[in-house]
């Protein structure tokens, strides 16, 4: 579930800019979240698609939301078109 956890963060950080208190705190994203995460490891309650969140939050385990962000903006500005 961890990996799960991982790729599923990563992708709402880069597309909606968003950390993980943002998730659990915004209906929007939490929902977007759950979402995502039931299509990856089923139908689990609520509670420990959440908990599985927060744990990783707190062990240091997720990157920097600001972090994948910055990395995203120098990669979109160093990869162009090469000739």
């Amino acid at each position: 579930m961890e990996t799960a956890v991982i790729d599923i963060y990563r992708r709402m950080v880069l597309t909606h800019g968003c950390s993980a208190d943002a998730i659990l705190e915004n209906p929007r994203f939490r929902e977007e979240y759950l979402q995502n995460m039931r299509q990856a490891v089923g139908n689990l309650p609520e509670q420990q698609l959440l908990h599985g969140l927060t744990t990783m939050r707190k062990r240091g385990k997720l990157p920097r939301s600001r972090d994948l962000i910055d990395l995203s903006t120098s990669l979109h500005f160093t990869s162009g078109p090469t000739t």
